[in-house]
């Protein structure tokens, strides 16, 4: 499949959810995810080669092995946490640890049954974006920023509260002073995806006296990548 056709799915309750991904652990995720149609249902085992990561993630194969090895390390101990109006579900995205197989230059790795449910068989309430997009960001919070924008591309803005946003990224306990975080994450991350990617995002806060209490978000796409999709 032509790489500017692939697409990543999720439904909109993962995209709100709260986890960390390393940057590598996040394409690892986000490849898989590009190879499937979200609106059947897919199959749980995956097998990743490092020439197939290399052409998606425009890197050099040599790069794509220490990436695909590193991307399998910890893996498996990462969760999910989504919020349900009565109650918390978390979950693992993988049920076993990644394998990496160094002769062959391939990753493989078995989707929790947890997962299946946000990533598969997805008719409605699902946010959408192109693997080609986010193959050039560098970081897992531009990718993560990135991603709880185009949750709302029908309206072209978010609105977020400060402390959402330090659960969606998991970050509560670091950069308690929001000049930290805007300094860390938010500002890195939204240079990154206006660099990067096919969106250009602009943010302003608001305050509350004198601390910062929300970030407004506006995103538009690239004119010239628009018309080059159209």
């Amino acid at each position: 499949m032509n790489m500017t056709l692939r697409k990543i799915s999720k439904s909109n309750e993962l995209v709100e959810a709260s986890y960390t991904l390393t940057l590598w652990e996040q394409r690892l995720i986000l490849v898989a995810l590009s190879r499937v149609d979200s609106r059947k249902e897919i199959l749980r085992d995956v097998s990743i080669t490092s020439s197939e990561y290399a052409d998606l993630m425009q890197i050099p194969l040599k790069n794509a092995h220490r990436e695909l090895y590193q991307a399998t390390e910890k893996l498996y101990e990462r969760s999910v946490l989504i919020n349900h109006d009565d109650y918390v579900e978390e979950f693992r995205w993988i049920q076993r640890k990644a394998i990496y197989h160094k002769g062959e230059g391939k990753v493989s790795f078995t989707w929790s049954e947890d997962i299946l449910t946000y990533i598969s068989q997805l008719e409605r309430r699902f946010t959408q974006y192109r693997l080609t997009d986010v193959a050039k960001l560098n970081t897992s919070y531009a990718i993560r920023v990135y991603e709880l924008l185009m949750r709302f591309n029908q309206t072209n803005e978010r609105w977020i509260r400060v402390d959402d946003f330090r659960s969606l990224l998991l970050l509560e306990d670091k950069y308690p002073l929001f000049r930290d975080l805007n300094k860390r994450v938010i500002k890195p991350a939204v240079r990154e995806i206006n660099n990067s990617s096919n969106l250009d995002v602009f943010y302003s806060t608001k305050k509350q006296g004198r601390k910062v209490i929300g970030l407004q978000f506006d995103f538009q796409e690239k004119k010239q990548l628009s018309m080059n999709f159209d």
